[in-house]
C-alpha cells in the first residue's frame, strides 16, 4: 500500500534513507530537516512525501515542484529498504508520483543522481523507469564524482 507520509512517519523516512544508504547512521540531518520542513510548510506548497508499506515500511519518496517553472518537478528522495530492493517497491512508488503528477497536468519529472560508479544500478533504475539521461555536470557532488539528471515527461 502506498500512502502518504504523516508527522509520525519522519523516523521512518531517516531510517529507510539509512538503510538503503543514502546517509550514514550518524548524519541523518539532511532527512529530519526534509522532514520537518515538510510539515512545517512544505506540504502546502505542493511537495508530496509517500511511504510504501506491507506490514512495515518499505520504502519512501519525496518530490517537489521546481519554483519559477510550469509543471516541472524533481524527485528529491527515493529509498527502499534493501530487504525489499530487485521486488519492484521502487518502480511502483515511482509510477505513483508520476501518476499523481500526470493527473494534475505536471509536464516533466527530474531526478538527480550520483555518476559515481557504486550508483550504476540505481542510474540502471531510473533508465528500466523509463528515463532518459538528459544532463551530466562534472565534479558537481566533489571532485570526480559527476551529478547525472534524468528526465520523464510525464
Amino acid at each position: 500500500m502506498i500512502r502518504p507520509a504523516t508527522p509520525a512517519d519522519s523516523p521512518t523516512v531517516t531510517a529507510l534513507a539509512v538503510a538503503a544508504g543514502m546517509f550514514p547512521a550518524d548524519d541523518t540531518t539532511v532527512t529530519d530537516q526534509m522532514m520537518a520542513d515538510y510539515f512545517a510548510r512544505n506540504r502546502e506548497l505542493g511537495h508530496g512525501c509517500l511511504i510504501d508499506e506491507e506490514d512495515e515500511p518499505l520504502g519512501v519518496v519525496y518530490y517537489a515542484p521546481v519554483t519559477a517553472t510550469d509543471g516541472t518537478w524533481n524527485l528529491l528522495m527515493i529509498a527502499v529498504h534493501p530487504d525489499a530492493q530487485g521486488r519492484g517497491r521502487g518502480a511502483a512508488l515511482m509510477r505513483h508520483v508520476e501518476d499523481d503528477l500526470r493527473a494534475s497536468g505536471q509536464r516533466m519529472l527530474l531526478v538527480e543522481t550520483s555518476g559515481h560508479p557504486t550508483f550504476v544500478r540505481t542510474r540502471a533504475f531510473y533508465a528500466k523507469c523509463g528515463y532518459d539521461e538528459e544532463a551530466r555536470i562534472r565534479e558537481y557532488y566533489a571532485a570526480g564524482e559527476d551529478m547525472v539528471m534524468f528526465r520523464k515527461a510525464l
